[in-house]
């Protein structure tokens, strides 16, 4: 399984880093519509949907996808407002992950589920173009990948290592408490390494400070994304969301920690002033 997944992120690693560099605005927009709605597809399973009403959904959630990106490049308090709504919804879900399975009597409903969906997605795509708009987009866009990998990685071999003590067993009893922080120290690592290859902002300076505790809460958010799909997954009765990509799953099972992790990250840029 673990060569799989490697053979798998060696080959769409590059594609993805590909597109973040050499697509303009649109054409990123249009690789990140079309990634989301087969993520739709894959929701709509979720949500107990079953044959052409998967595809209904997903056709669904990438028109709803052209809309925002027309409402967003029209207008960025739109953007703003989808990304603040972001923030509540993924403080939300960390009471629900909390509170589970308990919590499944609050959303498990197939109409919940459904509203849930754009709930999701959305925000992703919207963080995600804020970011490639911005000064410096394809360096934050590379961070905010590579906080996601780290992340991962770090807790991968330190959850086989000294993983014990289980951080969510309810949701996802193969993550641990020694994984959660072996993935945030390396997470750490990278945005020290890679804001002083860039050059800014400077890590002995408050602005450094400040920056680099912001990376710490994207990807605390990161993790409580791959959580809350892991919830989801799990009152479906589902080990992956598709077995589109081998060794991983499904694009939702790639891109479910992105999908919290890329709106707080643009928010946060965005207040922080990156500009």
């Amino acid at each position: 399984m673990l060569k799989q997944r490697i053979i798998t992120a060696l080959i769409l690693a590059p594609i993805v880093i590909a597109c973040v560099f050499f697509l303009p605005p649109a054409g990123f927009s249009v690789f990140l519509i079309g990634a989301l709605t087969v993520g739709g597809w894959e929701w709509a399973n979720l949500a107990h949907y079953d044959g052409w009403q998967r595809y209904l959904y997903a056709l669904a959630i990438a028109l709803l996808l052209v809309a925002v990106s027309f409402l967003i490049k029209d207008s960025a308090s739109w953007a703003l407002a989808i990304l603040l709504i972001a923030g509540l919804w993924w403080v939300l879900a960390l009471f629900l992950v909390i509170d589970y399975p308990r919590s499944q009597r609050y959303w498990s409903s197939s109409w919940v589920l459904t509203l849930l969906g754009p709930i999701m997605l959305v925000p992703g795509y919207v963080g995600l173009m804020q970011l490639k708009l911005t000064n410096d987009g394809h360096f934050l866009i590379l961070l905010l990948f590579f906080l996601i990998w780290g992340a991962d990685i770090g807790a991968y071999f330190t959850g086989r290592r000294w993983g014990d003590k289980k951080l969510a067993p309810a949701v996802s009893p193969g993550k641990s408490w020694a994984g959660f922080y072996g993935g945030v120290t390396l997470a750490t690592l990278i945005t020290i390494a890679m804001c002083l290859w860039l050059g800014k902002p400077v890590m002995l300076s408050a602005a450094g400070l400040v920056f680099l505790l912001g990376c710490i809460l994207v990807v605390l958010f990161s993790v409580l994304g791959d959580l809350t799909e892991s919830m989801f997954k799990r009152q479906r009765g589902i080990k992956d969301s598709s077995q589109l990509l081998p060794g991983h799953g499904g694009v939702l099972d790639r891109v479910d920690s992105l999908l919290a992790g890329a709106p707080i990250f643009a928010l946060f840029v965005l207040l922080f002033d990156w500009q």
